[in-house]
């Protein structure tokens, strides 16, 4: 049989670490912040891994087009302005 004060002392060190895992889950419950992050950054990846497949299963010219414009945003963001603003000029004469 089994001592008492042996068994008692497994008991204690058996609920120390489960209430040392519970602080720590609720204390990463109540880093909001931080899971925040921690999750835009999971969206990050995922999306980025997402568009590199894409890119990849493009024809080799088309997939070289759009690494281009990857490195350039500024340029290709202004080049959708203008074609946004020919568009609704466009609309407004006609309309």
């Amino acid at each position: 049989m089994s001592d008492p004060k042996e068994e008692l002392q497994r008991d204690v060190e058996r609920t120390r670490r489960e209430l040392g895992e519970t602080v720590e889950a609720l204390a990463h419950k109540a880093d909001v912040p931080g899971r925040v992050k921690e999750q835009a950054h999971d969206t990050k990846v995922r999306m980025t891994r997402a568009t590199d497949e894409a890119i990849h299963s493009l024809p080799d010219p088309v997939a070289d087009q759009v690494e281009k414009a990857r490195r350039h945003p500024a340029a290709i963001a202004a080049l959708l302005i203008t074609l946004i603003l020919v568009i609704w000029k466009l609309s407004r004469r006609n309309g």
